[in-house]
This record gives structure tokens, C-alpha cells and sequence, in this order.
């Protein structure tokens, strides 16, 4: 669940994992930050959507480097 206010959002989600009506375990984060200001709120098969999480904040990071990279190259290159 999500709820946004003047100032930002809320995010909340349940905190049990279960196997059919047997619940496995009664302490489960849901909810994944993905990057700074990015969060993921998993349900479902708790394997895969762990694997899609993972996947993502993976490709996040690749993104960011990759552009501070070439930010810092360009301010190089305006300094010099």
C-alpha cells in the first residue's frame, strides 16, 4: 500500500510469508529499496520477486555510474 501526503508517500505492506494457508514466517521484508528515492513492494512468489528486485537495482546502479561518469568527463573537460 501506498499513500502520498504534501511532503512525500508512504509505503506499507504485510510482513508474512506463507505456503498455502501455512504461514512460513511471520518477520518478512517486502518491501526492497531499488536506488536513493526507489522502492519496490514484492508479492507474489517471494523467490522471483527477489530475483526481479535484484535485477533491477543491478541495471539502477549501472545507469548511475554510467552517468556520473560521463558527467564527471564533461566537467573535466570544462575545467580544463
Amino acid at each position: 500500500m501506498a499513500v502520498q501526503y504534501a511532503d512525500g508517500v508512504v509505503i506499507a505492506a504485510d510482513s508474512r510469508t506463507s505456503t498455502g494457508s501455512y504461514v512460513a514466517n511471520r518477520v518478512t521484508n517486502k518491501l526492497t529499496q531499488l536506488h536513493d528515492t526507489i522502492y519496490c513492494c514484492r508479492s507474489g512468489s517471494a523467490a522471483d520477486t527477489q530475483a526481479v528486485a535484484d535485477i533491477v537495482k543491478y541495471y539502477l546502479n549501472i545507469h548511475e555510474y554510467r552517468f556520473l561518469s560521463l558527467f564527471l568527463y564533461l566537467l573535466l573537460l570544462l575545467i580544463n
